[in-house]
């Protein structure tokens, strides 16, 4: 999933959480957390301190995560804006990710991805907090029109990433930092590097992968920000103190209606309801299925003046207390466990063993000629006929046409 250089710019820093240096003034708020079970609960009072202290991922001391930890605490002043940015959000995401029995940490995925910007865009036309791609976005069922992109709507997206991670987790046997690299890359590109491995009777874990520079520094970084987050104390990280009043309430409308407008009757600004509400593409929320996102604070306001323009349905859902009904199947095996157990002792001369490794093999991709077949070409590349079928997957009946393209697999001398 290539899509990682953010071209949109944070339009405006969020009125969100505070880390205990900022000293911002905030309302006092109290959310009824009584109808919550426990974890609920406690993610609504504290989510970030809440995810810190569900922080099970083994971090194994290697240079790949020791470089992207510098680069972290180079620019702490960054990791701890952007984790401040998250709190609109930060609710939802940290508790479908714990109803799932999915690591917490997950909720690390967007500050890599975005910072927590909604109107993230990359080169590759990855969008919103979870930079998901055009192709992905039709998989999972996410609308995209001149008036709506699904991408950007905060619930929706995050069910849908929540869903592709959950899927790759299954597909790599419960190996998150295979399905971290996948959300990446994208699932066909680490099987094709899994298999490039297994031909060389090389080791198939994320360590032992020869794969593009982006990939190979985004799971040591995801992995860098857990070890920072965990510890946080001892690499001076200010955690974000949430409010609560700060979070999400999703507002259902009968009309169409302006964000201009919604910002008038609530007032909130207009730039902080555009990042909310960054799917509406032409500022304007249309009626049946749409909906509205505004911080809680704003909502009593708002509601009693939708109410009175007959503009909106008298309910205002509170996000933690919205299910998600598009789970994917559970996963039967502890993915947690599996993945500690497979990677703590990875270290440098692992690295450095796999690095070489990957210097003694090229891959080229032969265009098929007049008079050629599999016995003349591999033995002008040095190759075996039976490698040249089990790259190629062919038979042996199998005839060659010119223009044909074939893998092919040198040994470099």
């Amino acid at each position: 999933m290539k899509k990682f250089i953010v071209t949109t710019l944070l339009i405006g820093l969020l009125v969100g959480c505070q880390s205990s240096s900022t000293g911002q003034q905030r309302l006092k708020y109290r959310n009824n957390s009584s109808k919550l079970n426990a974890s609920s609960s406690l993610i609504s009072q504290d989510p970030w301190n809440f995810v810190q202290k569900q922080l099970h991922i083994n971090i194994p001391e290697n240079k790949r995560i020791q470089a992207e930890k510098q680069k972290i605490l180079k620019n702490r002043v960054s990791l701890e804006t952007n984790l401040q940015r998250s709190e609109p959000y930060i609710y939802y995401i940290v508790k479908q990710l714990n109803e799932r029995k999915m690591p917490v940490e997950l909720a690390l995925i967007p500050v890599i991805e975005s910072s927590y910007n909604q109107l993230a865009t990359s080169h590759a036309k990855a969008a919103g907090l979870w930079q998901i791609v055009p192709i992905t976005a039709k998989q999972y069922g996410l609308e995209q029109n001149r008036y709506f992109d699904s991408r950007r709507d905060f619930i929706q997206s995050t069910d849908a990433a929540i869903n592709l991670l959950q899927y790759l987790n299954q597909r790599f046997d419960g190996d998150w930092l295979l399905t971290i690299a996948a959300y990446n890359a994208g699932e066909s590109r680490i099987r094709k590097a899994i298999k490039w491995n297994q031909d060389k009777k090389l080791p198939t874990n994320f360590w032992a992968l020869n794969l593009s520079k982006e990939t190979m520094q985004y799971v040591p970084k995801f992995l860098a920000l857990v070890d920072v987050l965990k510890n946080n104390e001892q690499y001076k990280l200010s955690l974000p103190t949430c409010e609560y009043e700060n979070s999400l309430v999703r507002i259902e409308l009968t009309q169409q209606i302006s964000l201009e407008k919604i910002a008038q009757y609530s007032g909130i600004s207009l730039d902080e309801l555009l990042e909310y509400n960054a799917a509406y593409l032409k500022k304007v929320v249309k009626g049946g299925s749409y909906h509205l996102f505004i911080p809680t604070a704003y909502a009593d306001n708002l509601i009693t003046k939708l109410k009175e323009l007959q503009l909106a349905s008298p309910n205002i859902v509170d996000l933690m207390y919205l299910e998600n009904i598009n789970h994917s199947m559970p996963n039967s095996f502890d993915a947690i466990a599996l993945t500690n157990n497979k990677y703590i002792k990875i270290n440098d001369i692992d690295i450095r063993f796999y690095e070489k490794e990957h210097l003694r093999y090229s891959q080229i991709i032969y265009q098929v000629k007049n008079g050629d077949n599999l016995y003349k070409i591999a033995k002008n590349y040095k190759v075996k006929v039976n490698e040249l079928i089990k790259w190629n997957k062919l038979t042996n009946s199998n005839k060659l046409k010119p223009g044909d393209k074939l893998t092919i697999n040198i040994e470099n001398r």
